[in-house]
This record gives C-alpha cells, sequence and structure tokens, in this order.
C-alpha cells in the first residue's frame, strides 16, 4: 500500500473523529428546522413567550415569585413580593393603613394619590371592593343597580354573584341566545341594542347620530332613515323581498325598481341624489324580525345620482335598527 496515502488517509480520520464526536456532543450538525437556537433569555425584551422579561414560559428559567407582582399567599406574603418567603415589606406599600397614610398604601408621605390605585387589581387606597367603590374609584358593582356589570351576564343577573337570567340570555358570549333581540342585546336580560347607521360617502366615514336615526315599518316596508352631524344625510325604502325577511336577501334599489325600493342620500351642500335619478344600490339582509318592536340587520353600497348627473358612491353602509 501506498505510505503517503495511507498517512493522508489516518490524518484525515484523525480530524474527522473528534468533529464527530462534537457533534454527538452538541446533539446535531448543522442547524435546521429541528434545531433552530431559540433568541436567548438575557436581551431585555419581553419575547420567546417568556411571562416575565428574560423568565418564565417554554424557554427560559422560572420567574422568581417574589418579583411577579402578585400577592401569592402561598409563599405566606404579607402583600405583592415580600413577607413570607420573600423580603420584608416596605411599611409605604404593605397592604396596611400605616400612620401618616390617607388611604392603604396610599396619601401621606408615599406620594401615591389613591385615586391612582382604582386599576390595580389589588384592595387598597380608599376602596370598598377591588378596584371600586370609596371616594375615588366608580361604585362596585351590585345585582340591582340597572347595569350589566361586574361578573354578570346580563343586566343585574347571572354569575357568580347574581340570581340566573330569567330570559335565559346570555349576553356576554357573541350569539343570539335567549330571548335576546338580536346577539347580546334586547330582550328582558341584555341590555337595550343601540340604533348603528354608518356609511362612506365618495370614501368619507359618515356615521348618524342616534337621535337623528329613525327605522319604521308599514305595510311590510321598512324605512331608514338618519342624518350626521356633518349633514350627511340618507334615506332608505326597503319592500319585502320576494323570498322574504330572512338571512341574505337582497334589495335592488335603481331607476327600474318596481316595487318602490329606493335610496335617497343628500350631501352636506344640500344635492338630493337618489337611485331614481340613476346609479344603483344593493341591501343585503343579515337578519331581521319584521314587525315593530323587531330589528334590521344588514349592509349596503353603490352609486346614488343626483338630477344633473353627478354621482355619490356608497360603501361600506351597515346598520343595526330596532324597528319602531
Amino acid at each position: 500500500m501506498n505510505t503517503g496515502k495511507f498517512n493522508l488517509l489516518k490524518m484525515k480520520q484523525s480530524i474527522l473523529l473528534p468533529l464527530a464526536v462534537l457533534a454527538v456532543f452538541l446533539g446535531t450538525g448543522c442547524l435546521n428546522d429541528d434545531n433552530k437556537i431559540p433568541e436567548n433569555c438575557f436581551d431585555g425584551i419581553l419575547n420567546n413567550g417568556e411571562e416575565l422579561i428574560d423568565c418564565g414560559g417554554p424557554i427560559c428559567e422560572a420567574c422568581d415569585p417574589c418579583e411577579n407582582g402578585q400577592f401569592d399567599v402561598l409563599l405566606g406574603e404579607q402583600w405583592v413580593d415580600c413577607g413570607g418567603e420573600c423580603g420584608p415589606c416596605d411599611p409605604s406599600f404593605n397592604g396596611v393603613q400605616d400612620p401618616g397614610e390617607t388611604g392603604i398604601d396610599c396619601g401621606g408621605d408615599t406620594g401615591v394619590a389613591c385615586g391612582e390605585l382604582c386599576g390595580d387589581g389589588l384592595l387598597n387606597g380608599n376602596e370598598a371592593g377591588v378596584d371600586c367603590g370609596g371616594p375615588d374609584c366608580d361604585a362596585c358593582p351590585t345585582c340591582d343597580d340597572g347595569e350589566m356589570n361586574g361578573a354578570e351576564i346580563g343586566v343585574d343577573c347571572g354569575g357568580p354573584d347574581c340570581e340566573p337570567c330569567a330570559g335565559g340570555s346570555d349576553c356576554t358570549n357573541g350569539y343570539l341566545d335567549g330571548d335576546e333581540l338580536y346577539i347580546d342585546c334586547g330582550g328582558i336580560d341584555c341590555p337595550v341594542c343601540e340604533p348603528l347607521l354608518t356609511w362612506k360617502a365618495n370614501g368619507t366615514t359618515v356615521v348618524s347620530l342616534v337621535d337623528q336615526t329613525s327605522c319604521t315599518i308599514s305595510g311590510g316596508t321598512i324605512t331608514i332613515a338618519g342624518l350626521s352631524a356633518t349633514l350627511h344625510g340618507i334615506t332608505m325604502t326597503l319592500p319585502e323581498p320576494l323570498v322574504g325577511w330572512v338571512e341574505d336577501a337582497t334589495i335592488l334599489c335603481n331607476p327600474t325598481s318596481m316595487a318602490g325600493e329606493e335610496v335617497q342620500y343628500v350631501n352636506p351642500e344640500m344635492v338630493q341624489h337618489s337611485t331614481s335619478f340613476g346609479g344603483a344600490v344593493t341591501v343585503t339582509i343579515d337578519y331581521c324580525l319584521p314587525e315593530v318592536g323587531g330589528i334590521i340587520v344588514g349592509t349596503f353600497s353603490g352609486t346614488v345620482m343626483s338630477a344633473d348627473e353627478n354621482n355619490t358612491s356608497l360603501s361600506q353602509g351597515s346598520f343595526i335598527l330596532p324597528i319602531q
């Protein structure tokens, strides 16, 4: 055997063998999708799924429970991150109204106004309950204040503190359930459904004033009207579609409409536009209970013309309107 080739082979083996061992020791050769090096836990940034900066989550070391901003009773803490297994509490922030303080951990020499503590999730300051009551914070929720607040799922009903909702509604779940008039509004349990009528006129967003918005029904025809603070006005006359007031029913308003469908629009210069003059507007029904006390929900878009053939684009129109 050629001695020179044999020596070269041995030299290559002597180099490659330690590299192979090193690769096994590291558990990898080259970086790939299975062994990417994660961002480090010492960058001073809340990332990598960390619970707090550079600690916790699936990658970094667990956070120090004495620095987590929570009142951990199991550690024997006397207040947030102090006492028990943690360091002693600063007298200014120990959950006790010490001499010189005007409330728990506030006023006096603390430099913290008691009203600043109404959103920290702790029972402190002059609060009657956590972040509520007393002279500084909003009143604490009750089951007879006429509002849906606290842990209630309806107005003064449901949740852990109040009686069950009589209508069977959950006004917090994003569904139409119980006796709701529409999703999470109306009925005996939920807040009333507030009128909403909005659209874009030539790209400008317009919102009808609540007290200038109406929706009425007569002989099966629903009339929607609204006026904005910027004096954009709209009126839509919508006869019942041939398929009825069902989801995805459409009403086409144009100059050849035979059933009286029409959209009228007045701009701030008081120039009247209408589908009777030209253009076309399509109204799509998302939900409708076509009766007095009912509701209509839908969208609209299209173009209306003035008598001198100037057009206005109506886009992204939507409405949620109780029927009067």
